[in-house]
């Protein structure tokens, strides 16, 4: 997804303290834990879905954050690919393959992911509102919390229908991109990224990404 998200630390050091009293009623009150230094890194598993695609493309890997606008996306099954934002560039490596490389304003989904990513590890909510109206799911499972980023741009809003980021107290669980042609892509996260399904469904990413355990 993070095409279609420290010395380098395991996917535990991406929990972040819990909220506090005053904080609670603050839809964006979640981001305090999703704040990181980096380097950051964490496993991932992505199922990709598509009306082009006769059934989900399941790859994984590891995301990194290396500071600023600076991500990496590394492939290692089923093939291994290596994908870096580095600033307004986007670079790509397969092993046995030829490199490529674009500018991330032609992939405006792309970027917007990159560019809220970028303001939940920093912590900059002015950056993640000015992108994004941000709405907060209510939960009967209190344990674990849905933040709804829609686009603010038009122009981008042809293209991206919205992110959702699923968490809870222990940091970012799942994020899934929806465009707005119908495609869409489900990362697990850290200790939920083993648990990837061999034939994923939506319904069943959802489940899994929305109940404590």
């Amino acid at each position: 997804m993070l095409l279609a998200l420290l010395p380098t630390v395991t996917a535990g050091a991406w929990a972040q303290a819990p909220d506090t009293v005053a904080a609670v009623h603050d839809v964006l009150a979640p981001i305090a834990r999703l704040v990181r230094r980096p380097p950051a890194e964490v496993a991932f598993a992505e199922a990709r879905f598509s009306p082009l695609l006769a059934r989900p493309l399941v790859v994984s890997g590891t995301l990194s954050w290396e500071g600023g606008m600076r991500l990496r996306r590394h492939v290692d099954t089923p093939f291994v690919e290596t994908t870096l934002i580095d600033g307004d560039v986007v670079r790509m490596h397969r092993a046995g393959g030829e490199s490529s490389s674009f500018s991330l304003d032609r992939a405006p989904p792309l970027k917007a992911l990159a560019q809220s990513l970028v303001a939940l590890l920093s912590g900059n909510r002015k950056q993640l509102k000015a992108l994004f109206s941000v709405q907060r799911e209510k939960r009967q499972d209190t344990a674990v919390w849905t933040l709804v980023l829609t686009p603010r741009s038009s122009r981008l809003a042809r293209q991206l229908a919205h992110i959702t980021l699923d968490g809870d107290r222990q940091g970012l669980r799942c994020l899934e991109l929806v465009e707005s042609g119908g495609a869409s892509s489900i990362d697990l996260l850290g200790a939920l990224a083993p648990r990837m399904p061999a034939q994923p469904t939506r319904a069943a990413l959802k489940a899994l990404c929305r109940h404590a355990h």
